[in-house]
């Protein structure tokens, strides 16, 4: 019982110190004129920390990747995890990109987070 207590607050540790102390990274984004998609190495574990974290980044994200704010903004931006990168569509579940030269433009749909604008001009979060 004392071993796998043990092990337990070691990979707690672990986790906390050098896991989810790794910094987001944005790998990619894409914009279609009417949805944005974000698409990062991880996001924080939290829903707070993953506000936080796009609420300093926004501005960044949406320059470099040429994704337009307010009225003009896509009425959603998703976040996706990166995963193991491009890949071929195949007969996976996976999420396409024109802009991307194919056959490796797909990713796998693991939405991390999904930021909607909504009509009365606030900000919505799903995870």
């Amino acid at each position: 019982m004392f071993i796998i207590a043990a092990l337990t607050i070691v990979s707690g540790l672990f986790y906390c110190l050098f896991i989810r102390g790794e910094a987001v990274c944005v790998m990619d984004a894409h914009y279609d004129g009417s949805t944005a998609q974000v698409i990062v190495n991880k996001l924080p574990f939290t829903d707070s920390e993953k506000i936080e974290w796009w609420l300093r980044n926004e501005v960044k994200v949406r320059d470099k990747y040429h994704i337009p704010s307010g009225n003009a903004g896509p009425l959603l931006i998703t976040v996706y995890a990166f995963g193991d990168g491009y890949k071929e569509e195949g007969k996976e579940d996976r999420l396409c990109f024109r802009d991307v030269k194919s056959p490796q433009n797909c990713i796998d749909k693991k939405v991390l987070m999904m930021i909607w604008r909504t009509r009365e001009g606030g900000v919505k979060y799903e995870f």
